[in-house]
């Protein structure tokens, strides 16, 4: 394999319900020290500078693995650079949106899912260049709406991109839908799918510590993964109500994630899972570690199962999907709403 370096930035940095099965030893393993190895040989050309693409392989004991690609994007240097929260209906294929993106001053070089969808309708908020695409669930039918038995309001992680370019996590509810007002909580709030005790009502704009959100940019999934360098992941799995939705947080399956480093970075992962390229996948504990390995101090968790990829600068997918399964070919799950890095010409 020919070596090229692709490295510009800093390296450091699931529902469709996504429909995973949980794993019958739900016990994570420690991921093991991180192996970067050379790029895919269908990767080609170079990266806007400050965009770091690497792939990596992880072992995680008693002959398991974890292959996956990490992205780590330093808009401070290059002012060029732009994140999108992106939205498409119909859904589309991420090969397709980065072919359609930009226009003549701007062109995409990275591309990654990100929320969670069910059928056309996307799960949670997505605020795209200002305007606002899905507001996101208020409520929900628990488990499910075939076998209701409350309501349930969740309180779920976003990523948003502020007004002067920083990157935060929140914890985010929409408690009037005659406005588009979104407000930040200091957690999830009473949920806890575990022990199947929710919140009676909905969160307000008046409760202890709301906030007025506004970000430029931002995409709802969960869970919180990382909060202020801290492994966070299991107990947020079960406040924001993922479980019932097929998540499967303590097995191991494809993941995708965005991390967030103290000097403003972003970290995008996408790992393998299902024996796609022989990877077991990562649980989200396990995810959460390689995240703050890599320098992330807050992250969370999209969509992942078949949903899981990256497509790199030239157009091609660097991982491969898990709805490839045994075929020789490229399977791409379409999707509604995706991360975009793109550079200003």
């Amino acid at each position: 394999m020919k070596l090229r370096n692709i490295l510009f930035g800093v390296f450091t940095v699931a529902l469709t319900f996504s429909g995973c099965t949980q794993n019958s030893n739900p016990t994570p393993d420690n991921p093991g020290k991180e192996d970067v190895v050379p790029p895919i040989e269908n990767e080609t050309g170079d990266y806007p500078k400050g965009v770091s693409v690497v792939e990596f392989s992880d072992n995680l004991g008693g002959g398991k693995k974890c292959l996956g690609f990490i992205a780590t994007i330093d808009f401070s240097k290059n002012e060029k650079l732009k994140f999108t929260s992106y939205y498409t209906l119909p859904k589309k294929t991420l090969t397709s949106i980065y072919k359609e993106y930009g226009n003549k001053t701007d062109k995409a070089c990275l591309v990654i899912n990100a929320g969670y969808f069910s059928g056309t309708t996307s799960i949670g908020l997505c605020i795209s260049n200002g305007i606002v695409k899905t507001p996101g669930l208020r409520s929900m039918n628990w488990p499910n709406d075939q076998n209701y038995k409350q309501t349930v309001y969740p309180v779920r992680s976003t990523l948003g991109q502020m007004e002067d370019g920083k990157f935060e996590i929140k914890w985010i509810y929409h408690p009037d839908p005659k406005f588009r007002k979104f407000y930040a909580y200091p957690s999830a709030l009473g949920n806890d799918e575990k022990t199947q005790t929710f919140m009676t009502t909905p969160p307000t704009a008046n409760d202890e510590g709301a906030e007025l959100w506004s970000p430029v940019n931002a995409i709802a999934a969960g869970p919180r993964l990382v909060e202020n360098g801290k492994n966070v992941a299991e107990i947020n799995y079960w406040k924001e109500v993922l479980d019932s939705g097929g998540t499967a947080g303590m097995s191991r399956q494809p993941r995708t994630a965005a991390g967030i480093t103290a000097d403003n970075r972003l970290i995008l992962i996408v790992c393998d899972g299902r024996n796609m390229r022989g990877s077991a996948g990562f649980t989200l504990p396990e995810l959460a570690d390689k995240l703050i390995s890599l320098g992330a101090v807050n992250a969370l968790n999209f969509d992942g199962g078949g949903s899981s990829e990256m497509v790199g600068k030239d157009g091609s997918v660097l991982n491969r999907p898990s709805d490839s399964g045994a075929s020789g070919d490229i399977n791409e799950r379409k999707i509604l709403t995706s991360i975009v890095i793109s550079e200003t010409k």
